[in-house]
């Protein structure tokens, strides 16, 4: 009988050794029981909870071909972890002539064999819900800890072997001149160029883009938060700046969110005005300047204004003096 083999490994935890160690024992069983291999199917780091697995599903795909007659697998967990997507992927398989077959698992054609098949699946969904329980326990205790899950710690961070949180030096010096640039008024677009013009990338290994750069930018862990689901705590990661050049660029990031339709299609206000516009500390200045440039007053009386705390009157005069 002309047969496939399905191999798969659930996490990054698991290894290339897990797959080798599959088929070895999948061959073997072949070979002892006259079935010829015509081809390999394997799913790496890929939960057996969904179907929704690349190589699962070329092979259930390519059993429309009528080329292979049987599935072999490991063990009947590696085909599935979820009963009912076990069920609906085994008929489409048996429409096709094709039937699943365990290389660890002495399962008969008779009638007892669907019980025994049957009890094994239950016993794969049981083992599945029941380690991500503890999963989801450890992470839990983890957190309490303010120690790390394994996700991405972020630019500026390293995690060392007991999973606790360090401040990368270089990393931590780039995310701080990022701040500061922003602080200053450079803008988003202009921070994404000078990156990537210097080959910065993010803690992903990625250049820098729009998305990547704000959501750095909105990262409390930098003053000192631990974040885990919706819960934040304080003092749980070493800070890499202070609160005041925090809230600064919260503030500046919060304004030009609101200020970003008014500049929609706007017409002979430049990019360095708008970027000072963005800085002034109450939306009634934002709105009187952004006025005034559009009827093309510049921005000399807007300094004057800000460095001698004088009144809009003056602001007049400052322009007539030019």
């Amino acid at each position: 009988m002309n047969i496939v083999i399905y191999a798969r490994y659930s996490s990054h935890s698991q290894t290339e050794q897990s797959i080798e160690g599959q088929l070895q024992t999948c061959y073997e069983f072949a070979k002892n029981n006259g079935h010829i291999v015509i081809g390999e199917y394997i799913d790496r780091a890929q939960s057996g909870t969904t179907d929704s697995r690349a190589e699962f599903q070329r092979m259930i795909a390519d059993s429309d071909k009528h080329v292979f007659e049987g599935v072999l697998v490991y063990q009947l967990d590696r085909f599935a972890r979820n009963r009912y997507d076990s069920a609906i992927n085994k008929a489409k398989l048996k429409k096709n002539g094709v039937r699943v077959i365990s290389a660890r698992e002495n399962i008969s054609d008779d009638a007892s064999g669907i019980l025994v098949e049957g009890v094994l699946e239950s016993m794969a969904e049981y083992y599945s819900a029941e380690l991500s329980q503890k999963i989801r326990r450890g992470m839990d205790i983890n957190a309490e800890k303010c120690l790390s899950n394994g996700s991405n710690p972020g630019l500026g961070y390293y995690v060392d072997e007991e999973r606790r949180f360090h401040v990368d030096r270089s990393g931590a010096a780039v995310v701080r001149e990022i701040f500061e640039m922003y602080a200053s008024g450079k803008t988003v677009a202009e921070i994404t160029k000078y990156l990537n013009a210097k080959q910065v990338k993010t803690s992903q290994g990625k250049e820098f883009n729009k998305n990547s750069l704000h959501r750095l930018l909105r990262n409390k862990r930098y003053i000192g938060y631990y974040i885990y689901k919706d819960t934040e705590t304080s003092g749980g990661m070493p800070r890499i700046m202070e609160d005041e050049l925090f809230q600064r660029v919260q503030h500046i990031l919060d304004r030009n969110k609101k200020s970003s339709r008014p500049f929609r299609g706007a017409r002979g206000i430049s990019a360095d005005d708008k970027a000072v516009l963005r800085l002034l500390p109450g939306d009634d200045d934002w709105l009187w300047w952004y006025r005034k440039i559009r009827d093309g007053l510049s921005l000399l009386c807007l300094q004057e204004r800000q460095e001698k705390d004088l009144p809009e009157e003056s602001c007049q005069q400052a322009e007539n003096r030019r």
